[in-house]
């Protein structure tokens, strides 16, 4: 059996993007269990890399194995990399993408909104690093009296 992929494509990438993108729109609708159409799909699109894994396993192809979590963490580098745009979102989380993605370290710091846990985890963590910059002058300051 003879398979051509173009390059650059994953399985399932496709489906992935365009669930991406209307995102905001399979969110609002509810699909009557609890859940909202966007977790439908998601959940639709796992069980189709779980049948393409038992269709390959059962071709004999025992090294192929199609991974959810790999095409996502694919799809998002190219968002960040600016090759893919969801389209679908509002400015705010553009400008807060932008605002992450101007940072030369690419941290979170500087894109996070005003008052979440992301904010007070980088205040703590700010904390801690100046509490050991005084313990360590402090130890110095001692070790210069004796």
């Amino acid at each position: 059996m003879e398979v051509t992929v173009t390059q650059g494509t994953i399985f399932g990438e496709k489906e992935l993007k365009k669930l991406l993108a209307n995102k905001d729109k399979l969110v609002a609708q509810d699909a009557g269990d609890g859940r909202n159409q966007y977790q439908v799909e998601i959940q639709k699109l796992k069980d189709k890399f779980k049948a393409e894994n038992a269709k390959a396993k059962k071709q004999g192809f025992k090294n192929i194995k199609f991974k959810f979590g790999d095409t996502l963490k694919h799809v998002k580098k190219q968002e960040r990399e600016g090759k893919f745009d969801r389209g679908a979102e509002d400015k705010t989380k553009k400008n807060l993408r932008k605002k992450m993605m101007d940072k030369k370290d690419f941290s979170k710091k500087g894109g996070v909104h005003a008052g979440t846990l992301a904010e007070s985890n980088i205040e703590l963590e700010e904390r801690r690093k100046e509490s050991k910059k005084q313990k360590s002058k402090k130890k110095e300051s001692v070790a210069k009296s004796r």
